[in-house]
């Protein structure tokens, strides 16, 4: 047997350094083009990088010198393809993109043109405004695959058509093209374990976007299957990412963590460029934990990685800094592409946090109309319960308590359904707080009670503190309620301004519907709050309970 076939037979088997070691000696005794391009994919399977890139070059111009511009031109696409992947230089992969495109023109259809047309695809969806050229390249590149009976080319155009799709919102249409993509990845129809891996992890992304982790934490075990049979450290990396933030979704926060850990040292060895992303996940995981510093730290080294802007903005929230977290959440949202609809998902759910703290209920409302818009496309549960938990938000800021209530409610039993524990205790929170303006205590306590567990259980440090604060504030609240036998006497426009109070009002707005100064209007509160014995932050919460429970407002 040829040492090149020997070579080629071990690459098969994924041996890859055993193939290594046969190709560099094939190399040495018959210097051919196919020689090198095998060499150079044992050499990227075992991540050396210099000698993939060498190795390719040699291949695409020892094909050059045969005449054999297919060849050629498969070697320039996957040159392009590392350039872009391992190095992180667009410009120059662009290049190699353009000169395997002109080699094929007046040839017949082929894999290699079905390649390139998918590879430029993948550039027009991330550069351009909108998906149309992509779409197109990429309907181009399915054809020609099924013509001259490519199913790994054919996989991979699909699976790229499915993950745009689901970027714009069409999910019906582009988790039917995943799902297929993935049956062929799966089911060994394709060969190509490098494509194949990429289908699946572009199906896993998807999913996540749309907070679909039961169905991405299933196909993360596909991945982790199919990368361990291979030995393909750098892909299970990659999908250890994605499976982390299953993880955190479900509550097994130290498994995410071990996995994240385990990711980002095996990233730094195999694929330097895609730390950032192992850095990003742990510092939102740091962050729910209340570990502050620490996530502070991650931002600060995280590069230019497209969540960062999101995650100093949630990180400023946390720290009720509201003014550069709006900064941060606008910024986020500015970035992100009109037609990549799921993208904007979580920008959206917390600029309606932010909008709600600071009382901005009018510039609110149109990003839960975008919010609610999206979600109805997805149609996914945990994406509903993120609509019911935002307008749920919106109606607590605004007084509105009997419909937030309702729509808290509703998110939790949607949250536990899908077994999403934080995010359901951070809506607990909420439900106990409307629940204690209501004077609801019985009903308050267990739903705090249940928070404190959970957060407790999941490390959450600063929401366990949150809640066992609120729990307290609680306690006094209604020891002070009840001390209160008979009404307190106020004046009619200090009726006036505690009704508003209870009915959400900020001090702006009750200055406009009384035709009073905010200075008059801050008096007047001042004045309530001596009544009652009460100040701190708490006094407003305990001004509209007092309202509520003495029936001097509407809710």
């Amino acid at each position: 047997m040829k040492l090149l076939d020997k070579g080629l037979e071990e690459l098969s088997a994924g041996n890859w350094k055993e193939a290594k070691e046969i190709l560099e000696d094939a190399v040495s005794k018959d210097p051919t083009a196919e020689t090198y391009e095998a060499l150079a994919q044992a050499c990227w399977w075992v991540n050396d990088t210099a000698s993939v890139l060498a190795h390719r070059e040699k291949a695409y111009q020892l094909f050059l010198e045969k005449n054999n511009k297919y060849g050629a031109s498969r070697n320039a696409s996957f040159l392009g393809i590392d350039y872009l992947e391992l190095k992180g230089e667009f410009a120059i992969a662009n290049g190699w993109f353009t000169r395997a495109e002109t080699m094929l023109d007046g040839l017949a259809p082929s894999p290699e043109e079905g390649l390139i047309k998918l590879l430029k695809g993948r550039q027009a969806f991330m550069l351009e405004p909108t998906n149309d050229t992509a779409l197109r390249l990429i309907n181009e590149s399915m054809a020609i695959n099924k013509s001259v009976g490519s199913i790994d080319g054919y996989m991979m155009a699909e699976a790229m058509k499915g993950f745009i799709l689901t970027t714009e919102g069409k999910m019906k249409e582009g988790m039917a093209l995943l799902d297929e993509a993935t049956l062929m990845a799966t089911t060994e129809q394709a060969k190509n374990i490098n494509f194949v891996a990429l289908t699946c992890c572009m199906l896993i992304e998807a999913c996540e976007r749309v907070r679909d982790f039961e169905r991405a934490g299933q196909w993360c075990n596909k991945v982790k299957e199919i990368c361990t049979r291979w030995q393909f450290d750098a892909m299970f990396s990659s999908c250890r990412n994605l499976y982390a933030s299953v993880l955190v979704w479900k509550g097994q926060w130290q498994d995410a963590e071990n996995e994240l850990t385990a990711a980002s040292a095996e990233l730094k060895k195999t694929r330097p460029m895609y730390v950032a992303a192992s850095a990003m996940r742990l510092a939102d995981l740091r962050r729910k934990q209340g570990r502050w510093n620490e996530t502070q730290y991650l931002l600060e080294n995280a590069g230019n990685h497209a969540l960062k802007l999101l995650s100093c903005a949630a990180l400023a929230f946390d720290k009720d800094d509201l003014t550069t977290a709006a900064n941060f959440a606008e910024r986020f949202l500015r970035q992100v592409p009109e037609k990549e609809k799921t993208r904007k998902i979580a920008g959206l759910e917390l600029s309606i946090r932010i909008y709600a703290a600071q009382e901005k209920i009018e510039e609110a409302t149109p990003v839960l109309d975008e919010l609610k818009a999206i979600a109805a496309m997805v149609n996914t549960v945990p994406l509903q319960a993120a609509v019911k938990s935002a307008e749920g938000i919106l109606r607590k800021a605004a007084g509105k308590y009997e419909a937030a209530k309702q729509l808290f409610e509703d998110a939790i039993d949607m949250f536990d359904t899908v077994n999403a524990p934080f995010e359901a205790a951070r809506i607990r929170l909420e439900l106990a707080e409307v629940l204690i303006t209501l004077g609801r205590f019985q009903l308050a306590e267990p739903e705090l009670n249940h928070a404190s567990k959970t957060f407790q259980t999941l490390g959450a440090e600063k929401y366990f503190e949150k809640t066992r604060l609120l729990l307290r504030h609680m306690h006094t609240t209604n020891a002070e309620l009840q001390a209160m036998n008979t009404k307190l006497e106020f004046t009619g426009r200090e009726l006036e301004v505690l009704r508003l109070i209870a009915e959400g009002k900020n001090n702006e707005e009750m200055a406009e519907q009384l035709f009073l100064s905010i200075r008059t209007v801050e008096k007047h509160i001042t004045n309530l709050y001596l009544k009652m014995g009460v100040s701190g932050k708490s006094a407003r919460a305990f001004a509209a309970s007092y309202a509520i429970k003495h029936h001097l407002v509407f809710t």
